[in-house]
């Protein structure tokens, strides 16, 4: 299946390993080893060849190859006598951990779990479709793909999950309505400051104009956090209104906000630590090559913790949306 040369690590011979220190006394360690790797698929297939490979203790930028591993390769001579490894085979991991995934969302929630998969496989599509769309126009419209692209993902998951309920039409006005008012205060504060502190250039592996990039992130970033919040509110307010007609709507909606107070700490928790584990390995990697605490937040920590507080703030002010459009929409007596 694979029009990409593949090998298994067959043998693996160990050299010496060096010590190396830079002038930040950081201290590493390199060794060399020599792999016998048997070709697994195209014309060589059956026979085995040997490469070398350096690694690290640190593993930043290299790894320590194994007996058993599956590796892909590149030939470095047209006659293909020679061989490098480029990267390890790890697609068989991946796909496992997909299927386990499924298996106990299926045994766990039955049907539920089943929708939660599509609702799943239904974001990527769209996802990969917004893209393409916005290589086609060369990240021109990058802003306008994405706000089309966050109206899509509300609308199809809140769908699948949700179902064509009164409760589908609260989460749904209420998590656009959410996202979009914080995005709007982002954008206010950052004409009333100019923008200033704020280092586009610092978004990673960044090809295009960096700014409708970030723009793009916050607006995304921000509608995940705030569905999962419209839905558990919502949802709890609906089975308020099954068990008890009669409630007044004025009950409904404090019963909103104080299933809101219970939430938003756990949910701006989370986003929080989400960006601490993202940005973390960057961030040691600058403070231990001598730069300044100040510096290393302005280049791996600022964008990050400039788009986890639009998240916060759309998760407070989707509170009060909510639990307003629930009063309204789900019934209950006036």
């Amino acid at each position: 299946m694979y029009s990409q040369p593949v090998g298994q690590i067959v043998a693996d011979k160990t050299g010496a390993t060096t010590k190396n220190t830079d002038e930040h006394s950081n201290t590493d360690y390199q060794t060399r080893q020599t792999l016998t790797v048997k070709m697994l698929n195209g014309p060589k297939r059956g026979h085995t060849y040997r490469t070398d490979n350096q690694y690290t203790r640190s593993g930043a930028v290299d790894q320590r190859y194994r007996v058993g591993q599956q590796v892909f390769i590149s030939w470095q001579d047209k006659a293909r006598t020679k061989l490098a490894i480029t990267n390890q085979k790890r697609d068989t991991v991946i796909v496992l951990l997909i299927w386990l995934v499924a298996v106990v969302l299926i045994a766990v929630l039955r049907w539920r779990g089943a929708v939660a998969i599509l609702s799943v496989v239904a974001n990527i599509a769209l996802f990969l479709l917004a893209i393409e769309l916005e290589l086609l126009h060369y990240g021109a419209s990058m802003l306008w793909i994405f706000t089309a692209l966050t109206f899509a993902f509300t609308v199809v998951t809140l769908l699948l999950i949700l179902g064509p309920k009164r409760q589908f039409g609260v989460a749904s006005l209420a998590t656009l309505a959410g996202t979009f008012l914080a995005y709007g205060i982002f954008v206010f504060v950052l004409h009333i400051t100019g923008g200033v502190g704020l280092h586009y250039e610092a978004v990673a592996y960044t090809v295009q104009q960096p700014k409708p990039i970030f723009w793009a992130s916050i607006m995304i970033g921000s509608l995940g956090a705030i569905m999962d919040e419209t839905s558990d509110i919502s949802s709890a307010l609906a089975q308020i209104v099954v068990e008890t007609p009669d409630v007044h709507r004025w009950q409904l909606f404090r019963s909103g906000m104080t299933v809101g107070r219970e939430i938003v700490g756990p949910l701006i928790s989370i986003l929080f630590l989400i960006f601490m584990a993202d940005t973390f390995p960057m961030a040691v990697l600058y403070l231990n090559n001598g730069n300044s605490f100040s510096q290393t937040f302005t280049w791996t920590m600022y964008l990050g913790m400039v788009q986890s507080l639009v998240s916060a703030i759309g998760i407070v002010v989707t509170v009060p949306l909510t639990s307003l459009l629930s009063m309204v929409l789900l019934g209950g007596r006036k």
